[in-house]
């Protein structure tokens, strides 16, 4: 409000206020009352002296005589105004009061000098919002012309954004005046939310206060502590002094991302970067997805000799190919899935079940990369090998017969 003298009255306030001590066990406690941090600029809190002087809880002079609240200066000034800084609930509760519609960038609380400002409009609070608490109600007082997004009746809750700071009413520069009063009582017994060495108060309102000419924090109450980061880390990915990992942490969410191959840094601000897997053979598949770091012709996505034309057994051939077409195979018994001959393992299309009928072996395994099917493991081979025997005995002895 305005900074011109009110001592006459200050006697009674501060009595009422002593014997109001702490807010009713009922009310909550409160987070800041503005969304950004950096944005205020200076402090006046409740004038603590009601003798004439100027004493604010801290037993130091940020304040005026008379101040009946708690104001956030904005950063910057007036000119600030329509950049747009908003105003929250300190804590859940109910709309009693909200009034918009005034201009919003006054200097002075004189109307003989700007009509549009003063103790006129709006209480002198002019663009406002008041919201009941529970235990306390909360005045919020000079904001931004048409800034006002509640209405009375409406239930708010903590951090919900109300309104935005401006310089509306009888104030002479941009801030947020915050006003806690108990729930019945006009401006007389309005009370100093912050507890300290010159304030009456047993508790502080604030769920954190905070430090002297700081912010409180913007915890609402019954909530656990909002997430902090790791002392060290930073909103961007960082490599570790190993170049083993990177880290960032955003929002008190700190994330760990390991880097096998090395951790490249870049220049101030920009990510810093995984290093990416070697290729060997220059085929532009690197070794972590490539089925032969060794050999360019083999590699995801390369040219097959047959088949559908592209290598899925990540030998040049694929399992449908013919065995002469498929590198290194010879006919099986029956003329179609070749058999190994190096003891070397080859693919197979979907699996052939065993001499004994049973259902297909299940130790068949993956090669690689490159989409490679399924293969028969090497000691497949005695199995087709005997199978092959003992179909060319039947032939001989049907052939004699």
């Amino acid at each position: 409000m305005t900074r011109s003298s009110r001592a006459a009255s200050l006697a009674l306030a501060v009595t009422m206020t002593v014997m109001l001590g702490v807010a009713p066990a009922s009310a909550q406690t409160a987070r800041r009352p503005v969304a950004c941090t950096s944005c205020i600029a200076d402090w006046y809190y409740f004038d603590e002296d009601a003798s004439g002087g100027v004493q604010d809880w801290s037993c130091a002079g940020s304040s005026y005589d008379g101040h009946r609240g708690s104001d956030f200066s904005l950063a910057g000034g007036n000119g600030a105004i329509d950049t747009g800084y908003d105003v929250v609930a300190v804590a859940d509760g109910t709309v009693i009061a909200a009034e918009d519609g005034h201009f919003d960038h006054c200097s002075t609380c004189d109307a003989s000098v700007d009509a549009r400002c003063g103790l006129a409009f709006g209480g002198g609070f002019a663009n406002h919002v008041a919201i009941d608490h529970g235990g306390y109600r909360a005045w919020y007082g000079h904001m931004r012309l048409s800034s006002v997004r509640v209405a009375v009746g409406d239930h708010v809750s903590c951090g919900q954004v109300i309104g935005q700071i401006g310089s509306s009413g009888c104030t002479t520069g941009a801030h947020l005046h915050f006003e806690p009063r108990p729930p019945t009582g006009g401006y007389l017994t309005a009370f100093d939310p912050f507890v300290g060495g010159c304030s009456p108060r047993a508790t502080s309102l604030w769920t954190d206060q905070g430090a002297h000419r700081g912010l409180p924090a913007a915890t609402c109450d019954g909530s656990p502590p909002p997430p902090v980061c790791p002392a060290g880390t930073y909103d961007i990915w960082t490599c570790d002094s190993a170049h083993t990992q990177r880290r960032r942490c955003l929002g008190g969410a700190d994330m760990i991302e390991p880097c096998p191959y090395g951790c490249e840094s870049r220049p101030t601000g920009v990510d810093d970067v995984c290093t990416s897997p070697p290729d060997a053979d220059g085929d532009g598949s690197p070794a972590d997805v490539d089925c032969n770091d060794g050999d360019a012709s083999v590699h995801p996505g390369a040219t097959d000799v047959c088949g559908d034309g592209v290598d899925q057994d990540c030998v040049g051939g694929d399992a449908s190919c013919t065995p002469v077409e498929d590198l290194g195979g010879v006919p099986g018994p029956d003329g179609g899935t070749p058999i190994p001959v190096d003891g070397s393992i080859r693919p197979v299309d979907g699996g052939v079940a065993p001499m004994d009928g049973s259902a297909a072996r299940a130790d068949r395994t993956l090669q690689g990369g490159c989409g490679c099917r399924l293969v028969w493991s090497s000691d497949d081979r005695g199995a087709w090998l005997a199978l092959a025997a003992l179909l060319g005995l039947v032939v001989r002895r049907r052939s004699r017969a």
